[in-house]
């Protein structure tokens, strides 16, 4: 490891340089996407509004893969994950929640105002109780998205409908849960040298978290990270492999999911973890990690400690 740690001081000397043009590229990059989708948004007077399902179908479309590595760019293959809108809402918006009480052990909903994919509100599984059919939000007049995302989903999945100021604009949708997202087993050969410029100052910003914002690593890192998780991050190295040891409490509260990313931020392995004591196989590249706990239940005070986890890279 030290002599690794050695050879990086080196690569500093480019990596950095080159880490603050990938973002300078990205920031244009999904400017330019936002602006795009806005001007299409704005053009379309007459709009049909459904859910789109995060899958092998979505990515044929142009512009989609583009446009979720510079929004939500930590994939999250742990989920069926879909998306809505943007729509425009004067007062309210109501969403179908018996839908996801019947698809889904844990589910989650996130708000987002559009096109700065700023989250306003979140709704979760284990938030409330839920017996209603439908959970209405009061919002400020403005252009919104929804994201959906089901974990230990059922046989049967359905999408919610949707309403927005007591009109319907969004019906229930059936989806197929059993294939959904196998297009993850192939996305890293969707790779190239635009996703790869897109993405590559994040393992650079990893390895110098210590000399920087805690909140700036976070918000780069997880632009739009749900907030019912707890997310534990970093960088690996080429050729080493990440040990992790996770303590019984740890297991009690919470569902473990690992997935690590290549340069590109496209996912190179993903796993839910079980066991107290577990390493990956040796990363051929360099990379950097993503660790979401899904917490079970409403935890209360009884929250995340930090010293229920050790990570070492070995």
């Amino acid at each position: 490891m030290k002599n690794r740690e050695k050879f990086l001081a080196i690569e500093l000397c480019w990596e950095i340089p080159l880490a603050f043009l990938s973002l300078i590229f990205f920031k244009s990059v999904r400017l330019s996407i936002r602006s795009l989708v806005n001007i299409a948004t704005n053009s379309n007077k007459k709009k049909v509004y459904k859910w789109l399902v995060f899958s092998e179908e979505l990515l044929k479309k142009p512009l989609i893969l583009p446009s979720l590595l510079t929004t939500g760019p930590r994939w999250n293959p742990h989920a069926i994950a879909a998306g809505a809108g943007p729509f425009t809402v004067k007062e309210s918006l109501a969403i179908e929640i018996s839908s996801c009480v019947a698809s889904a052990q844990s589910w989650s909903i996130g708000i987002y105002e559009f096109p700065e994919a700023k989250a306003v509100k979140y709704i979760a599984s284990h938030g409330s109780n839920f017996q209603e059919q439908w959970h209405e939000l009061t919002l400020e007049p403005g252009k919104y998205t929804l994201g959906l995302r089901y974990y230990n989903w059922y046989d049967e999945v359905s999408l919610p409908a949707i309403n927005v100021d007591d009109n319907p604009i969004i019906n229930t949708e059936s989806v197929n849960g059993g294939n959904v997202n196998n297009y993850f087993q192939n996305l890293t050969e969707r790779d190239n040298l635009f996703y790869r410029c897109l993405n590559y100052y994040i393992f650079t910003l990893l390895i110098c978290h210590k000399w920087l914002p805690k909140e700036l690593v976070r918000k780069e890192y997880l632009p739009v990270g749900d907030p019912n998780n707890e997310f534990i991050y970093g960088f690996i190295y080429k050729n080493y492999s990440l040990s992790l040891t996770l303590n019984s409490l740890l297991f009690a509260n919470y569902d473990v999911y690992l997935t690590m990313y290549n340069r590109s931020s496209l996912p190179i392995t993903f796993c839910q973890i079980d066991v107290e004591k577990y390493t990956t196989p040796v990363i051929e590249t360099d990379a950097f990690y993503l660790l979401r706990l899904r917490s079970k239940s409403d935890l209360g005070n009884n929250l995340f400690q930090q010293d229920w986890i050790s990570i070492e890279l070995l």
